[in-house]
């Protein structure tokens, strides 16, 4: 029997894993600890259908072992580091309290709306309730699980798509000007000036953040003048990955203007001599470091918060989100290609290229509110109806 009861009282699962295509022999799983015969029989469904990929119609299918089928296929298709957290984070927190007694065989689309119901009621971990954007997002989530049962043969529908997205509010862009991008930078004193790198380089080159990070010298060419973007950086329980990038077409090269240049030159020369007893292979070093610890995200929302938010409102000056700085390399593209008189396809098409942006799709729809004379243009167009 693959269950049986130990001595001691508690309960012994004993499953055939088939036969060693090498050895011949017989291989086996045993687990000997189950409390109850019916902790052992979930087990031994839980087993069979994540490393086996067996499933019996009268098993429960539980939201852990869908759950577990999706890491695996994550893991075969290489998807990213901070997908699988982001993902783990929504399992955790929502998804797997909600519907941990549920046989996820017989979830109907009415019981996904009531998960979703729930989502809207429920507080957020940075307080306040999800937004509609985070919601729509973990019911994307939600939806990929359905997606795998059916690929698994587990399920012949996915009660999710019935469902529409929620509307979503539209976040207002900020950028800053270049004499708003002036006043920033005075912000920081000397001892700060690796965390001003970091925003000349979100600034100038319009990387995301991840991007910008996850930069070494390796990548930057300091005699042509141009830095190769190839992957991200992604910190989570005090650890950093890197990773590849957020898109294919998010690998790319950005040329970079004479003054950065020149710059980068000079701090690279000073920071070899800062750190010269700690490293081996100063080409591997983050540009940013002036210790032996690189920068990470949270140093950087926390020098935000503690220091950059005070000495901003002296001067009267609103701080920017970083993915804001990003914005404000487009802007200011833009308003150069403008008076140049570069046509609106053309600029589209250099922004979408720098960016690394996906589709053009993407530029157009993020950036089309940044040519005011072409609207003006359009709605003028009504005088001659």
């Amino acid at each position: 029997m693959t269950i049986t009861k130990n001595k001691n009282g508690t309960w012994r699962v004993d499953i055939s894993d088939g036969i060693n295509p090498l050895t011949g022999i017989q291989g086996r799983h045993r687990k000997y600890d189950c409390k109850t015969k019916k902790e052992a029989i979930e087990y031994e469904a839980k087993y069979r259908l994540e490393e086996l990929g067996e499933f019996k119609r009268k098993d429960k299918l539980s939201i852990d072992s869908l759950y577990a089928l999706l890491k695996k296929e994550d893991v075969l298709r290489g998807n990213r580091q901070s997908t699988k957290d982001t993902q783990d984070s929504y399992y955790r927190i929502y998804v797997s309290k909600f519907f941990q007694n549920a046989d996820m065989r017989l979830v109907k689309t009415s019981d996904i709306k009531a998960f979703r119901d729930w989502l809207v009621k429920t507080p957020s971990v940075k307080g306040g309730n999800l937004s509609a954007s985070n919601i729509n997002t973990i019911m994307i989530f939600v939806g990929k699980l359905f997606d795998i049962s059916m690929m698994n043969d587990l399920r012949k529908d996915n009660p999710c798509k019935a469902l529409k997205r929620l509307p979503q509010q539209h976040k207002e862009m900020f950028y800053y000007t270049p004499e708003q991008f002036k006043q920033f930078i005075s912000l920081f004193d000397e001892s700060e000036y690796h965390f001003q790198l970091l925003y000349k380089i979100l600034m100038f080159t319009g990387a995301r953040i991840g991007e910008a990070l996850a930069l070494t010298w390796e990548q930057i060419n300091l005699e042509i003048g141009y830095i190769d973007i190839k992957s991200s950086a992604h910190y989570r329980k005090s650890k950093v990955t890197i990773a590849e990038t957020k898109t294919t077409q998010s690998i790319r090269r950005i040329y970079i203007h004479k003054a950065l240049i020149d710059e980068l030159s000079k701090w690279k020369q000073r920071q070899f001599q800062l750190l010269i007893k700690y490293i081996s292979t100063p080409e591997q070093l983050q540009i940013y470091q002036n210790t032996p610890k690189v920068l990470t995200a949270p140093d950087v929302s926390n020098f935000k918060k503690e220091k950059l938010k005070k000495r901003a409102e002296l001067i009267n000056l609103k701080l920017i989100r970083n993915h804001d700085f990003r914005h404000s390399h487009a802007a200011f593209l833009i308003s150069q290609g403008l008076r140049k008189g570069e046509g609106k396809d053309y600029l589209f098409f250099t922004l979408m290229k720098r960016l690394g942006h996906s589709s053009i799709t993407t530029t157009i729809n993020t950036y089309s509110h940044l040519f005011p004379t072409q609207q003006k243009e359009i709605a003028n167009a009504f005088d001659d109806f």
